[in-house]
């Protein structure tokens, strides 16, 4: 249930983080007519199951992007709690796995995710991690999952002096580095399977990827003749680093558990 409204939170911050707009004000609205929505507009997935995926005012249809993003979110959400077996870890993942799943849709999307997205989410999980680790008295989460947030910075700066402006779409989503350190580095804490399993998968993805890219600029696919399954598989490889990073979380986590 906290993944389904998390979920609908995102849906803001990937419409208005790369705009430069608010994520707190106004309230949600609908970006055809601009009216602001009520209550009973917002409630995640039953909403728009009843408003038929349109506008209550001027009917316009409504991306069913919206609810699959919170069924997603909320699916995350429960993967990782089953991953930490319900532990109060699983609050500060669950913060890192949101912040993956808006940095993804965001670049996925064909925007840039801003800095501020991927930063603001990886801290607020770094915390919650660390105070997790306190409460229950884990140092070795602790120590590891700072670790692994500063060594993510270290790349993200790297990467940052190779490709200042952003346009390599190989380094694009880097924001989401600190939060997979953090992710990572904290599983490290439990034992040293999942980081290599992580990295190793983060390698197969990114590689994975690249050979998709390669091939489909090959074919030189167009928007008319691409079928549905090219288009993913575009936008996935389009991205690799983001994918690579996505794949590792899930699978680190797995064997985690």
């Amino acid at each position: 249930m906290v993944g389904l409204f998390v979920g609908s939170f995102l849906n803001v911050v990937v419409y208005r983080a790369p705009l430069g707009l608010s994520v707190s004000t106004p309230r949600s609205f609908c970006p055809t007519c601009d009216r602001q929505l009520a209550w009973w507009e917002n409630v995640p997935v039953v909403s728009w199951l009843a408003l038929r995926g349109r506008c209550h005012t001027c009917h316009e249809p409504i991306s069913a992007r919206y609810p699959l993003v919170e069924v997603a979110t909320s699916a995350v959400f429960a993967l990782t709690t089953w991953g930490w077996h319900g532990s109060a870890f699983s609050v500060g993942y669950c913060a890192l796995g949101a912040t993956a799943v808006a940095v993804g849709l965001i670049e996925y999307g064909g925007q840039r995710a801003p800095l501020s997205v991927g930063a603001a989410g990886a801290s607020l999980g770094q915390v919650l991690v660390v105070g997790a680790a306190v409460w229950i008295g884990h140092p070795a989460v602790l120590v590891w999952s700072l670790v692994g947030t500063v060594a993510a910075c270290a790349l993200f700066a790297f990467l940052r002096m190779r490709d200042p402006d952003g346009q390599d779409p190989m380094w694009r989503g880097r924001s989401l580095l600190m939060a997979a350190g953090c992710w990572l580095g904290g599983l490290g804490g439990i034992a040293g399977r999942p980081v290599v399993a992580g990295v190793a998968a983060w390698i197969l993805a990114e590689f994975a990827s690249l050979v998709v890219l390669w091939s489909l600029r090959r074919r030189h696919a167009t928007a008319d003749g691409s079928s549905p399954a090219r288009g993913v598989l575009a936008s996935v490889a389009s991205v690799p680093l983001v994918t690579g990073i996505a794949v590792a979380l899930a699978v680190s986590l797995t064997v985690a558990a």
